[in-house]
């Protein structure tokens, strides 16, 4: 049976990593590559004998690689530290290594926002490529929001993975600046843009993707996606 390498990239989540590590128990191999962690994080990753190593940060997208690059294993799966892999989905990834017929496959994954499902909206139900056979795949150099990108053909999953996203309003505030503030770099903002795109954003996630459906979440996350868009474009107008 090919082998498989777990990769991931940290920084301060003692809280996320260890249901994280659990869930990924049938990996040959667990790569985390951190970003000068100043909690627990390393104590918990030698825990589950995770070959640990620190970088300094480069952007989402080149750290993944930077990961990817120190994995050892036939096929190479992604996952993030607030992430976690249901055993269903841990016994399909496992059956379909017995006998792979794609490059790579895409993932169903299932967001919580502050312990709350979101089923629709922006954070509705999604798939993500985190499977793919090593040589055969890499992350784009995107500094947010990266992907990875595969040569051949890709298939699907039917089972999802969890995304516990958010665990409070205070920290979705904070991962908002910190992507706005990432991804204004290089944009032309203005108040009348950041205005515009906000309540696009809003209504979109909210009305046109059902967000109203999740009740009170739905409306706290296209709540905070509006707020991200503004905030974006209004660091945008100030370079």
């Amino acid at each position: 049976m090919p082998t498989i390498s777990v990769i991931l990239i940290t920084k301060n989540e003692e809280a996320d990593l260890p249901a994280c590590l659990e869930s990924i128990s049938f990996a040959d191999e667990i790569i985390i590559v951190d970003n000068g962690s100043t909690d627990r994080t390393a104590d918990i990753a030698a825990r589950y004998d995770a070959a640990f190593y620190v970088e300094e940060w480069h952007g989402f997208g080149p750290q993944k690689n930077i990961s990817l690059s120190k994995a050892t294993c036939d096929w190479v799966f992604s996952i993030d530290a607030d992430e976690v892999v249901p055993e269903n989905l841990a016994l399909e990834i496992q059956k379909i290594l017995h006998q792979p017929e794609q490059a790579g496959y895409e993932i169903p994954r299932v967001t919580t926002f502050c312990g709350k499902k979101v089923r629709f909206g922006d954070w509705g139900r999604d798939k993500v490529l985190r499977l793919f056979k090593r040589g055969e795949g890499e992350f784009t150099n995107d500094q947010l929001h990266e992907r990875v990108v595969v040569n051949g053909a890709i298939g699907s999953l039917k089972n999802a993975m969890i995304h516990n996203s958010v665990a409070s309003i205070e920290d979705a505030k904070e991962k908002m600046i910190m992507y706005a503030q990432i991804s204004a770099k290089g944009r032309k903002g203005s108040t009348v843009k950041a205005f515009t795109r906000g309540f696009w954003t809003f209504f979109r996630s909210y009305i046109l993707l059902f967000g109203w459906l999740d009740g009170v979440t739905g409306f706290r996350v296209a709540q905070l996606c509006a707020q991200g868009t503004y905030l974006r474009y209004s660091l945008a107008k100030k370079q």
